[in-house]
């Protein structure tokens, strides 16, 4: 008997290992055809085509599902020569085999490609089952051929059910995730997690699903110096002063691991790379996109790992396009996490008093 979400799960791996392979192409190109969205960060054509070809898989085998994604169509609609060159991305075949292209599914037209890219407008929420995808996280870091991340959540009734992260350029062979250690022979890894069913992790390929392995995160750490921070220095969002201060008081070295991608955050702190992260926003009001953690949150979690935000609070998906009811973040081994904790909250309290 199959176990529950084996459909889903199944489809969205071979879903996102096709647009991994997609980016990788790529990544030879040297002209990626960047633009610039109206917060300034970039998106080349493949953040396109790549959500067009994740949303299709999934619309085609589960078409009562909905989805929450970062792109719109609304730039390639405009410009006929940039839908064209999406266009032509999305038209390849990515995959050795033909069965898998058949049931993943392509978009037959131009047309139909925009139509599927603008799915993922949806407003998420509470009730139903909803996609949560980011075509590519850390669009940056891909343009320098760093670390960068394709992934694919189901959210149903406001909890993860299914999480997806394909890591392109991931090369594990130091046991560490760091942005410059590149697979240029290969196609990466993909890690992957059903709820209560454990997390796995995989290599990339150009065919069907390779054999997969359990992780098994390290034994808890029961020392100060066994403490490693993982970090996204980048950030423009995160109050850095506070958390170096949390970093000294603990005695860890800071930034430790240090990488642009939200998503490759969290695969550090599954599979190597780091143990602790603290996440203050500058601002309280500040709202964190949904496809930027769902995903690669369940694999941590499903690996043994633990995040909450500032307050405690489980990380809810639930309240839309952001992680609206949701102050920050904190994630820390379990031997450690209750000092962390406090340390969050006195520096927290000492910042109030200044104002």
């Amino acid at each position: 008997m199959d176990l529950p979400y084996a459909k889903e799960r199944h489809v969205a791996e071979l879903a996102v290992q096709r647009a991994a392979l997609l980016t990788k192409k790529m990544l030879r190109a040297i002209d990626k055809g960047t633009i610039s969205k109206s917060d300034q960060s970039p998106v080349t054509i493949a953040d396109f085509a790549a959500q067009a070809l994740l949303i299709s898989a999934i619309h085609h085998n589960l078409p009562d599902d909905s989805f929450v994604g970062e792109e719109a169509a609304d730039t390639l609609r405009e410009d006929a020569q940039l839908q064209k060159r999406v266009w032509d991305l999305v038209s390849e075949k990515y995959l050795d085999s033909a069965e898998t292209e058949a049931l993943l599914s392509t978009p037959a037209s131009s047309e139909e490609m925009l139509d599927l890219i603008d799915l993922g407008c949806g407003p998420g929420g509470r009730k139903g089952r909803v996609w949560m995808l980011d075509p590519i996280d850390g669009t940056a870091a891909f343009m320098r051929g760093e670390q960068y991340a394709i992934s694919l959540a189901l959210v149903e009734n406001g909890f993860e059910k299914i999480g997806v992260v394909a890591c392109p350029n991931l090369n594990l062979e130091n046991g560490k995730v760091h942005e410059e250690q590149v697979d240029k022979e290969g196609f990466g890894l993909m890690l992957s997690a059903v709820r209560d069913q454990g997390a796995l992790i995989r290599p990339l390929s150009s065919g069907e699903l390779q054999p997969a392995h359990k992780i098994e995160r390290p034994v808890d750490v029961q020392n100060r110096e066994d403490l490693h921070w993982v970090e996204g220095t980048t950030s423009k969002s995160n109050d850095f002063e506070k958390q170096q201060t949390i970093a000294k008081s603990l005695g860890g070295s800071w930034p430790g691991t240090d990488v642009y991608s939200s998503q490759m955050r969290y695969i550090a702190l599954t599979v190597g790379g780091g143990n602790v992260n603290v996440a203050i926003p500058k601002k309280r009001d500040n709202k964190s996109w949904v496809w930027d953690h769902a995903g690669g949150h369940l694999i941590l979690k499903e690996a043994g790992g633990l995040m909450t935000d500032l307050n405690g609070k489980e990380i809810d998906f639930g309240a839309g396009r952001f992680l609206g009811e949701n102050y920050g973040r904190v994630v820390a081994p379990d031997s450690m996490r209750e000092e962390v904790m406090a340390l969050v909250e006195s520096i927290l309290a000492e910042s109030k008093k200044g104002k």
